[in-house]
């Protein structure tokens, strides 16, 4: 049987409650792809939609995944996971910022609360590995 717990440790508390923030939005991603698509901007092909199916499988379903291992499993490693791929999609955002300039408002807030996230995952992680 699998037995979720609220962690005591802040630490713990705080990467706990990125991944489930994680989660939620993987799966608000899966639930409402065409809601989200129009807020973050992409707009769908005509004929296809295979964008759709982008934002509710590699975004919502990947994202849904990663912070459900993390509640489920609560290893540090799991929380590991998730921060380098929070780290992933910072320097994804820097290089798009450089190389497509989209210096703007909604990218520099999703890199702010990317980084926390990044942030509050590894943290705990490093420091349960004993590295910090």
């Amino acid at each position: 049987m699998i037995e979720i717990v609220f962690p005591d440790d802040g630490l713990e508390r705080l990467a706990f409650l990125t991944a489930v923030v994680t989660m939620v939005l993987g799966l608000a991603l899966m639930v409402v792809p065409r809601r989200f698509g129009r807020f973050l901007g992409l707009q769908p092909v005509a004929g296809t939609n295979n964008g759709v199916s982008e934002i509710r499988g590699p975004f919502g379903g990947m994202m849904m995944g990663l912070g459900l291992a993390c509640i489920i499993l609560a290893q540090p490693f799991t929380y590991f996971a998730l921060g380098l791929a929070f780290v992933g999609a910072v320097l994804g955002r820097l290089v798009s910022m450089v190389f497509d300039r989209t210096l703007n408002a909604h990218c520099l807030i999703a890199t702010f609360i990317e980084l926390l996230g990044a942030y509050f995952t590894l943290n705990f992680a490093l420091q349960a590995f004993g590295l910090i």
